[in-house]
C-alpha cells in the first residue's frame, strides 16, 4: 500500500464525514479540496479520489446491510460524499493527460495503421450487416484514446469488444477477428478472453 492509498483510506474512515450526518455538498467539497491541496500531482489526486470513492461506497453498502430505515441519514451522507468525489474526479480528469512510458507509446505509423484498420473493420461490419451505430461509436471512440499507450489501449479495446459480445451486438467469431486484426504486429498484449 503506497502513501496516497493509505491517506485515502484513513481520510475515508476518520475525516471525510467527521461523524456529522448533516454533511452538505459545500462542506464535503470544501474539506475534500483542502485535503487534495496537499497532493501536488494530478495523478496522485485521481488515485486518492478513486480509493476514497471505493472506500465510501464500501461504507455505504456495509451500512445498508444492517439498516432498515427509509431515507437513512447515513446512506444519504454517503451518497452526498460520492457525488462530491465524482465531481472532483471529473474536474481533475478534464485537465489530466495520461503520459504512458516511452516504450508503451504508439508510434505515428502505428496510430495511422490502427486508424486505417478501424475504418476497414467498420466497412467490413457494414458489408456483413452489422451497421449499428453503437458499434461504430465504440470503434470511433477507440481512435480518440490512442494516447493511453499500447497496454491500456488494448485493455480498453478488450473491454469494448467484451461489451459488444455481452450485448449481442457482435458474434464471438467476429470479435476475435477484430482483435486479431488490430493486435497484429504488437507484442506482449493482453489476451482476448477465450470464452467470451
Amino acid at each position: 500500500m503506497n502513501i496516497v492509498e493509505k491517506e485515502a483510506i484513513e481520510y475515508a474512515e476518520y475525516d471525510f464525514f467527521n461523524g456529522n450526518l448533516n454533511s452538505t455538498v459545500d462542506n464535503l467539497s470544501s474539506d475534500l479540496s483542502s485535503k487534495l491541496y496537499s497532493l501536488k500531482r494530478k495523478k496522485d489526486k485521481l488515485f486518492f479520489l478513486n480509493i476514497l470513492r471505493k472506500e465510501v461506497l464500501k461504507q455505504k453498502i456495509e451500512h445498508e446491510k444492517t439498516c432498515s430505515k427509509v431515507n437513512c441519514g447515513t446512506s444519504q451522507e454517503k451518497e452526498t460524499g460520492l457525488f462530491v468525489i465524482d465531481q472532483e474526479i471529473e474536474d481533475i480528469s478534464q485537465s489530466y493527460e495520461y503520459q504512458p512510458k516511452y516504450s508503451d507509446e504508439f508510434s505515428s505509423e502505428q496510430k495511422s495503421e490502427l486508424h486505417n484498420s478501424l475504418n476497414e473493420i467498420k466497412d467490413k461490419l457494414t458489408e456483413l450487416g452489422y451497421g449499428q451505430q453503437i458499434i461504430f461509436d465504440e470503434l470511433d471512440e477507440l481512435k480518440e484514446h490512442l494516447n493511453l499507450g499500447k497496454k491500456n489501449w488494448f485493455q480498453l479495446l478488450k473491454g469494448k469488444l467484451f461489451d459488444l459480445t455481452v450485448s449481442k451486438a457482435l458474434e464471438e467469431t467476429i470479435i476475435k477477428e477484430v482483435y486479431e486484426k488490430l493486435s497484429d504486429g504488437f507484442d506482449n498484449l493482453p489476451e482476448l478472453i477465450d470464452k467470451i
